[in-house]
């Protein structure tokens, strides 16, 4: 009896087709998000993150669309989300943006307003494109972004300090983890005295013993 009940409360064709359109729309407007994140990346993307930005836009409209006008189902899905644990540490700010971008596009699918998902993604995607090109063509070209390895020892810094008091004017630490066997890598956001002398400073960290998998990106 349930079971025929359960039938006879199928969503219709016409409602599962609808969902299935909005759902192929966030997918479209997922991947238009993910190449506006290409275009204007400075370093070689990640696809781990790139997936998820197309992934996060599909399943946030899914969760829209179950919800409703539902209260009892929103405070619902709060509580099953919040035992979820997210454990990589997103380094750019910049990157926080494209996943709001992400959501922000999947919620108005999600609500029904397909138009203003489909508006806001494109005007959303031509600015961004347009400070892209601003900085591009108007900012400063002396910064990049350093990566470096080091053994675990007592003041290791001065091993690398005389080579970026002679080239920088300016530095900041990202970030520092440990590796595994204890090695720790370094994340510098550095902006170089002389541009055109990058790749000195490049080869004089490389060819220091100690220091390991030097990577240098232009911001």
């Amino acid at each position: 009896m349930n079971i025929l009940s359960d039938f006879l409360t199928f969503p219709p064709l016409i409602t599962m087709g609808t969902d299935a359109l909005r759902l192929l729309l966030a997918f479209v407007l997922g991947v238009f998000i993910v190449n506006i994140y290409r275009w204007t990346h400075a370093g070689i993307p990640q696809k781990s993150f790139t997936d998820t930005l197309i992934i996060l836009c599909m399943l946030i409209s899914v969760v829209m669309v179950i919800i409703g006008d539902s209260i009892a189902r929103a405070f619902s899905l709060v509580g099953a989300l919040s035992i979820i644990r997210f454990r990589t540490a997103i380094q750019d700010p910049r990157d926080i943006g494209f996943v709001f971008y992400a959501l922000a596009v999947g919620m108005a699918i999600g609500a029904g307003n397909s138009s203003v998902a489909v508006l806001a993604a494109f005007l959303i995607g031509i600015i961004i494109l347009g400070i892209y090109s601003w900085h591009e063509h108007f900012s400063n070209n002396n910064e990049f972004r350093l990566e470096f390895c080091l053994p675990p020892e007592p003041g290791f810094e001065a091993v690398y300090r005389p080579i970026f008091d002679r080239h920088l004017i300016y530095e900041r630490l990202i970030e520092k983890r440990i590796r595994k066997r204890g090695v720790v890598e370094l994340n510098y956001r550095v902006k170089l005295e002389t541009p055109q002398d990058w790749l000195v400073f490049f080869n004089e960290l490389s060819n220091i013993e100690s220091v390991t998998d030097v990577k240098l990106d232009k911001e």
